[in-house]
């Protein structure tokens, strides 16, 4: 036997069947896209375990995914997605743009425990960074279109490592595994017996023990056992004293008789007649699945009634969909002798799910993570990202036809500090955590600000702008918090930062002087409190820092003579018979009587009451605003009223 084929026939023995960790976590960290759809060129980095996907509509999700298909799916018969000419990249930006080529690169980090074993079964992916000992393994697939007189076509390069042309194993392509759960299920067709790739059959085909009943001990089920117990069962429909067998003869000889029948003497044909069920794969093909209507304690004598998939909720089916897929997964996973890699891929499983439900089926996702698997998951929930460990979130931004990723994990203590992440984790409710889905944020101190520019904005600017048409959104943090929010966006490398625009709203809150009173010490005046000028220097690239010259109250009420004749009305219906509130107040006197959070609020509502009944540019929006609004959407150049 010559050399190279006995390493053939090693590497088909380590990759067949003696990999015995519990653990296969060797994952992929890097996924790089050229000329794939929305993308001309992105790379991506992804952790062990899960990783959450998240972005608006269209921005590049589901590509990400079906890359990942491509890839892993090499070498598989029934891997179902495939290049067309309509994958390939067009730029929006430019018509005159062609691209005839198509390339993924996925790069691989092996597990630290298992890494002799997985660099044997494959070795011929590995690829060595010429300035470490660091290897990885790379796979590489290129589709080149190419066009004759007849016909067009891809042609595809696939190799391993670092050299284009180093070819790959079959056998180490089968090492590789993943199961795909599609936004759209048609989860009753999928789960229905007998149905073509029957989910629930595949459950059951991949089975490795089961409990037996009279011994009350884990037996292995290998291909040997579920031979034996398919011969048995068959045997209960095919002994001489069957009534099932006496029922297939009856069958049996009318449909021969008939034959005989309407056929020519000795050239007709003869059947034999079985039951299907021979294979431990033919029974398991006609497992139902139906739901009890009633709870045993219920019953009481009565039988049991049953609901069919079809009269199940798209929820629920979904659900009952997804556990039996997932049962098959983890039955690879806890098999030692299947694959060395697993991946889980999950598009929008808040699909037809409450969100009490989404919070539940992503929380279960989260502990399939022990089992070793690589789980990536794109969802558009603010509930489930709500949910995520922000370092496991990749968030996908589209600004202007271009689409880039931002992934927490590639911040580093210098960019984001712990209290950063804390305050963050417990910030991100799945109200806030929309900000990571808009085309730009607002962030404002408080209640007040966000009653109240909404309308200013969409009715009194020139132009006016809709914060929600131009998928704004506006973010009350209930305070002046604002570094661990401006962070995301001010960052001069651009993976370590948001894509979108964030505008910071807050007073300036200046400080009149006072001489010494008392025990204290005299007050120097300051045009800008410490708490203002430190939000100021958050500026930068995609973040905007717009100070009001005092408070929104204050500098809206002498923004205008209208503006103060429409505030005054508002506070007098508010406190009727107040004595000192008869005559012009001023500013000063609003903002004394204005004194606690609670009077705030409701006086920005019954202003924002009377501003809807007030016709356009009968009221005037202060510059710090407008100057916000113009950063994040720079479109809208507004002009002065």
């Amino acid at each position: 036997m010559g050399l190279d084929m006995l390493i053939v026939k090693l590497k088909v023995y380590i990759c067949g069947g003696i990999y015995n960790s519990n653990e296969k976590i060797m994952y992929i960290s890097r996924l790089l896209i050229r000329n794939f759809r929305a993308f001309e060129f992105i790379e991506f980095s992804f952790n062990e375990g899960l990783n959450v996907i998240i972005g608006e509509n269209n921005s590049g999700k589901s590509a990400i995914i079906d890359a990942l298909r491509i890839c892993l799916g090499h070498g598989k018969s029934d891997n179902g997605i495939f290049i067309q000419e309509s994958d390939l990249h067009l730029d929006p930006n430019d018509p005159s743009h062609k691209s005839n080529e198509i390339q993924f690169d996925l790069i691989f980090e092996f597990d630290d425990n298992n890494k002799a074993i997985e660099k044997e079964c494959f070795y011929d992916f590995i690829s060595q960074d010429p300035d470490t000992e660091h290897q990885t393994a790379q796979l590489h697939l290129k589709y080149k279109l190419e066009v004759t007189a007849k016909r067009k076509f891809f042609k595809r390069s696939v190799w391993g490592g670092d050299n284009e042309g180093q070819q790959i194993p079959y056998e180490a392509l089968q090492e590789i595994f993943f199961t795909y759960l599609s936004p759209l299920r048609d989860a009753v067709s999928s789960l229905k017996p007998y149905s073509y790739d029957n989910k629930t059959s595949q459950l059951f085909n991949q089975l490795s023990s089961y409990t037996d009943p009279d011994e009350d001990r884990v037996v292995r089920l290998n291909e040997e056992k579920k031979d034996k117990l398919a011969s048995d069962l068959y045997k209960t429909f095919t002994h001489e004293k069957s009534h099932w067998k006496s029922i297939l003869d009856e069958g049996n000889s009318m449909v021969n008789e008939h034959l005989a029948g309407t056929g020519i003497n000795n050239k007709h044909p003869h059947v034999k007649m079985n039951y299907v069920g021979r294979k431990y794969s033919d029974v398991v093909r006609g497992i139902e699945l139906r739901r009890p209507i009633y709870l045993p304690e219920k019953l009481k004598g009565y039988d049991q009634k049953y609901f069919e998939l079809h009269q199940n909720g798209l929820g629920e089916n979904n659900l009952i969909y997804a556990s039996v897929v997932l049962g098959d997964l983890i039955n690879r996973c806890d098999d030692n002798d299947l694959e060395i890699y697993n991946a889980l891929f999950v598009e929008e499983p808040e699909a037809h799910l409450h969100p009490q439900y989404q919070n539940t089926f992503f929380e279960y996702l989260n502990k399939l993570q022990t089992k070793g698997l690589q789980i990536f998951v794109t969802s558009h929930s603010p509930t489930i990202t709500a949910k995520s460990d922000l370092k496991k979130i990749t968030v996908l931004q589209k600004q202007d036809n271009k689409i880039a990723p931002f992934s927490f994990s590639n911040l580093n203590d210098d960019d984001f500090s712990d209290a950063n992440f804390n305050h963050l984790r417990k910030f991100l409710d799945t109200t806030k955590s929309q900000m990571l889905f808009a085309n730009g944020v607002v962030l404002i101190e408080g209640i007040a600000e966000a009653i109240l520019i909404p309308i200013l904005s969409n009715k009194f600017m020139n132009p006016p702008v809709d914060l929600e048409k131009e998928g704004i959104e506006l973010v009350n943090l209930g305070g002046v918090a604002f570094e661990h929010f401006g962070k995301l966006y001010n960052n001069e490398i651009e993976n370590k930062r948001l894509l979108s625009k964030c505008s910071i709203i807050t007073d300036s809150d200046p400080v009149d002087a006072m001489p010494p009173q008392g025990d204290k010490p005299a007050v120097d005046a300051k045009p800008k409190s410490d708490r203002a000028i430190k939000a100021e220097k958050l500026e930068g690239k995609n973040l905007g820092v717009s100070l009001a010259p005092h408070t929104l109250e204050y500098d809206l009420f002498n923004e205008s003579e209208q503006n103060k004749s429409i505030m005054r009305e508002v506070y007098r219906v508010m406190h009727p018979g107040t004595p000192d509130l008869n005559g012009d107040f001023d500013a000063e006197t609003l903002m004394i009587k204005l004194k606690s959070n609670q009077d705030k609020a409701d006086f920005a509502l019954n202003l924002f009451k009377k501003l809807n009944e007030t016709p356009k540019g009968n009221f005037s929006v202060p510059k710090y605003i407008q100057k916000a609004i113009e950063f994040i959407c720079p479109q809208k150049k507004i002009n002065a009223n």
